[in-house]
């Protein structure tokens, strides 16, 4: 099973952007307190999560562009084994399926009195084989769409937490709580790369799919979170993502390039979805998409810090022991 250090060698880490009023003003590793370091120096990556995310990186690598892909055959050959592998990240140690109670998915556990897995199981991951989630403009979710929220408790000492123009339903202060709307599988497949090529028009969301909508490829976020007493949570399913102990998100985005090949083509305006929202975009997308702009910085976990990226973000997110993310608004 790979170390941590290998996980670590196949990411692409982004230094951060020039912002001297955001970055430098926090360094406050020597106010750690000791037993906050105590927890960064137990800090590991179980062997399950690092079988989750080998496997997606895999499977991308399998399957560039899903356009291409038919979802029947992908899933007869891939779906237990996505599923199990998925269920083991977040800590089942067997099959899972999602429930729904009192309005919010979960997962919980799909096997019957006697231990054995229940028939169909897995069919959660039928709908969720090629999902996004974009930023509302206000913190609700129409149907057929459906809320996810990630919670992220953000650097306790000297925290210094900046945001900044649109920010859609994001909650930004001490802590940042990220809200998305889950767009169904048709609202989903139309959203293709932009046709102008440069960093200037590439954007994200996020990814709440087995595989990116064509043209997308996948970017994660390994996001160092405050260690200690850390309240990171979410609502909704979060599908592919998951988290790791004591405070830390595998966030994965799927990241249009501008121009990039979709099969579907291109898209010359961002779907009208019958919601007001945005996505995670180039600073410097110009006003003919980008109704407005904004940016989040998170100051993260400072005590041995282990944010990385695997993949370029580009011009969309930056940032090394801190995070930046730029937002616009296109609906």
């Amino acid at each position: 099973m790979h170390t941590i250090p290998r996980m670590f060698t196949a990411a692409i880490l982004v230094a951060v952007l020039s912002l001297p009023a955001r970055v430098e003003a926090e360094n406050s590793e020597r106010d750690t307190p000791p037993e906050e370091q105590e927890i960064a120096y137990a800090e590991t990556v179980s062997k399950e999560a690092q079988a989750w995310l080998d496997y997606l990186q895999d499977l991308d690598r399998r399957y560039p562009d899903s356009g291409k892909a038919n979802p029947e055959r992908v899933l007869a050959e891939e779906g237990e084994k996505a599923a199990l592998l998925y269920c083991r990240a977040i800590g089942f140690d067997g099959p899972c399926t999602i429930e729904t109670a009192t309005g919010q998915e979960r997962f919980v556990d799909a096997r019957d009195a006697r231990g054995i897995a229940k028939a169909g199981w897995f069919d959660w991951l039928w709908t969720l084989f090629s999902r996004i989630g974009v930023i509302p403009e206000h913190a609700a979710c129409p149907a057929p769409y459906t809320m996810v929220e990630i919670y992220m408790d953000d650097e306790d000492n000297n925290n210094n937490n900046q945001r900044s123009g649109w920010l859609g339903a994001t909650v930004s202060n001490h802590n940042t709580t990220w809200r998305f709307c889950r767009l169904s599988l048709k609202a989903t497949s139309d959203f293709r790369p932009l046709p102008i090529m440069g960093d200037d028009y590439d954007y994200s969301v996020l990814s709440l799919g087995l595989l990116c909508p064509s043209g997308a490829r996948r970017v994660w976020r390994r996001h160092d979170n405050e260690d200690s007493a850390n309240n990171n949570s979410h609502s909704g399913s979060i599908f592919p993502n998951f988290s790791l102990w004591p405070g830390n998100w595998m966030i994965a985005h799927c990241h249009f390039d501008g121009a990039a090949f979709a099969w579907g083509g291109y898209m010359t305006t961002y779907p009208n979805i019958g919601i007001k929202y945005g996505v995670f975009a180039s600073p410097s997308m110009p006003s003919i998409y980008a109704l407005a702009h904004g940016w989040v910085y998170q100051d993260d976990e400072d005590f041995l810090n282990t944010n990385l990226w695997i993949g370029s973000p580009d011009l969309v997110m930056s940032g090394s022991n801190n995070t930046t993310r730029h937002l616009a608004k296109v609906q």
